[in-house]
Order: structure tokens, then C-alpha cells, then sequence
């Protein structure tokens, strides 16, 4: 009997003394997008026909808006239920007030944004009805653009999974890009995809734009420089960029212990094209679809996708760049169906004024082929 009660009392003990379970590692914290540039007050006016000087001509059409690249990528985010953040010099001014609560109203993150009390930034912005064709007059203050001390100060890296540039002052832009490669070098597990928006091919730009990870080129880069289709745009894009590249490359201090390159043999592909560590270049047009250059310099296409009618042109780049980051980050497409759900995002938005439209927009490739 006295075995069996100390038995029992021993078993009692052990189970009351048991360690505690250990608790769960908390979740890891959710990151979102940042887009860098930034935010205007768009003054559109629909004409009927080009003015010519001293020409008084009235319309019944037009509208006010916020406006810039980066804030329209920002709306677009939004509409497509992705979470983002703004980065930009935003005005204290009362004209800018309504630009502001917009903002707030998306849900568009804004509070690392630096104030100014300076005439907030604003563009006219005359479009010819049934004619893909408008005229930009823009304000420019370099009050109103963000520095590289500001974006340090305002970035916390850890928050971010992607980021993105819209191509303003490539100077300082080339700091802040340099910025987010030294954290990933630091922090490959928690590594930010780098994208940036072109508008032109100079060497200060070229240069920012080799050392991302996509590039989104304008539709306004064909008609500058008078190229024929979407094959030369990224073709002539990754050209510059490699001379851009090799040229700073030059300039440059060798590492310290420096080892040479082996020179590249005569039938490598390393002589021809150079090393693959180049970006995905995209061009984007809706009469012809959309144009991409891989690394290892495969080109593809992706058909085009025109709207029966067509309402408004304005930030039709904005709308595939963001729909393509959307669709690569959230939805984890490959590359060619993002693409086709960015060339159907655009079309959608050149029926109807603004981005209200693309509330409609399915969520997935799948969607857009049922809709």
C-alpha cells in the first residue's frame, strides 16, 4: 500500500512540475511598397483641336486632380488592394490640402513624407480629344524634390519588399538606389526588388537605371528618339546602359585585395553581351502591347489589348507599371502573365476618367480571361 500512495504521489509531481511549452515565434512583420517621386495638382483641359498662338478657344471639359507619377502608382496600388506607401516633398499650402486628404482617404501611407511651405508643384495639361496626343506644362521647384538626406532619414529597409523610382533628379536618385543595394548586400534574407520609371536616356539616368532590378520605360522615349517599335526601345535602353555602367565602372576605385578578371575566351557569351547582373527592361504600349528584354537578353512580346472606346490617355504608364509590380508581389505571377495583366489593366483604364475603373479590375490573370 505505501508503495502504490509513493508511486502515485511521484507521478502527481512529475506531472505538475513539466516545463512549460516554449511559444511560438511571433509572425514576421508585413511588408508593403514604396514609391518614390513626386505629387502634382493636374490641371487638365480637353481641346478639339491644337491651339495655335494668340488662339482664344473655349471647353466644356476638364477636371482637376492629383497628380505625378509616383502618386498615380500609389492610386493604382490602392485600387488593386495593395498596401503602399508614398514618398515625396509634399506642400503645407492650402491649395494642397485636398491633394493631402486623398491621400488619407486611400489608405496611401504618407508619414514619412518632408513638408514644405513652397508653392506646391502643379502641371497644365492640355490633351486633344479622339488625337493620342497632349501638351505638359510643369512647375518645377528644386524645393519640391527629395534629397538623398531624406530618404535616409525617412526609410526604415526592413519595412519594404519593393521599391520604386520615379526617375526626377538621377543624382541623388543614384545615392538612394546605392543605399538600398548596400542593405541587401548587408541583408540578402530580406532583400528589396528595385524599379525604376524612364522618361529619357541620358547618361545620369542610364546609369541609375543599370543598377535596378526592372526598368519600366515611358511610351513618350518612342517618339523622342524616333524609334520604330518596342524591340528597339529596350534594345537602345540596354545598350546605354551598359556604356553608362562601363564608363562609372572606370571611374571607380579598385577593391582592396583587387583580383583582375580573367579575360573572357573568344567564343564566350561574356564578350558579346557582357555580364547577366543587367535589369528586365519593359516598354509598354497599348497599340502594340508590351515589350521586355530579359538579363540574359531573351526578348519577348506581349499582344497588345485595345479598348473599342477610348475615354482618357492620361497615366496610362503609371496604371502597367503598377498593375505589373502588383501582379509580381502579390499575386507572385511569372513574368509574361504579369505583363499580359498589365497590358489589360491599361486598356481598362482608357475607358473611363481616373482610376475609378479599375475597382473593376480581377484580381488575377484567371479573372481577366472570365470578366
Amino acid at each position: 500500500m505505501k508503495k502504490q500512495i509513493i508511486k502515485e504521489f511521484i507521478t502527481v509531481k512529475k506531472v505538475l512540475h513539466l516545463p512549460p511549452k516554449p511559444e511560438p515565434p511571433p509572425p514576421p512583420p508585413k511588408r508593403h511598397v514604396l514609391v518614390v517621386g513626386s505629387c502634382t495638382l493636374d490641371m487638365i483641359t480637353i481641346v478639339d483641336r491644337p491651339l495655335t498662338p494668340g488662339q482664344v478657344q473655349r471647353t466644356t471639359e476638364g477636371s482637376w486632380r492629383r497628380g505625378g507619377p509616383a502618386s498615380n502608382i500609389c492610386t493604382v496600388f490602392r485600387r488593386l488592394g495593395l498596401e503602399c506607401e508614398f514618398l515625396g516633398v509634399l506642400s503645407k499650402v492650402r491649395a494642397f490640402e485636398s491633394l493631402l486628404n486623398e491621400f488619407q482617404s486611400l489608405g496611401i501611407d504618407i508619414s514619412h513624407c518632408p513638408l514644405t511651405n513652397d508653392r506646391p508643384a502643379h502641371r497644365s495639361i492640355i490633351v486633344q480629344r479622339n488625337a493620342d496626343s497632349r501638351t505638359i506644362l510643369e512647375y518645377f521647384n528644386p524645393n519640391n524634390e527629395l534629397s538623398y538626406q531624406q530618404f535616409v532619414g525617412a526609410v526604415d529597409y526592413q519595412k519594404y519588399s519593393w521599391i520604386h523610382f520615379e526617375c526626377r533628379n538621377p543624382v541623388e536618385m543614384l545615392r538612394m538606389i546605392r543605399a538600398v543595394i548596400s542593405f541587401n548586400e548587408r541583408c540578402p534574407e530580406s532583400r528589396i526588388v528595385l524599379s525604376v520609371d524612364l522618361d529619357n536616356m541620358r547618361p545620369a539616368t542610364m546609369l541609375m537605371a543599370s543598377m535596378a532590378d526592372y526598368v519600366f520605360a515611358r511610351k513618350t522615349m518612342m517618339r523622342t528618339y524616333a524609334f520604330m517599335n518596342g524591340r528597339e526601345v529596350v534594345w537602345a535602353i540596354r545598350d546605354e546602359m551598359r556604356t553608362a555602367r562601363a564608363k562609372w565602372e572606370e571611374t571607380q576605385p579598385p577593391k582592396v585585395p583587387y583580383y583582375p578578371p580573367d579575360p573572357p575566351s573568344e567564343n564566350s557569351d561574356e564578350k558579346c553581351y557582357g555580364p547577366n547582373n543587367q535589369p528586365i527592361v519593359i516598354y509598354n504600349n497599348y497599340m502594340e502591347g508590351a515589350s521586355c528584354l530579359m538579363a540574359d537578353d531573351t526578348y519577348f512580346k506581349v499582344g497588345s489589348q485595345i479598348p473599342q472606346k477610348i475615354v482618357d490617355w492620361n497615366s496610362v504608364n503609371d496604371t502597367f507599371s503598377a498593375s505589373v509590380i502588383y501582379a509580381l508581389q502579390k499575386v507572385k505571377m511569372k513574368l509574361r502573365d504579369a505583363l499580359e495583366y498589365g497590358t489589360r489593366a491599361s486598356a481598362l483604364k482608357l475607358t473611363g476618367n481616373g482610376f475609378d475603373v479599375l475597382r473593376c479590375m480581377p484580381k488575377d490573370l484567371i479573372g481577366c480571361y472570365y470578366a
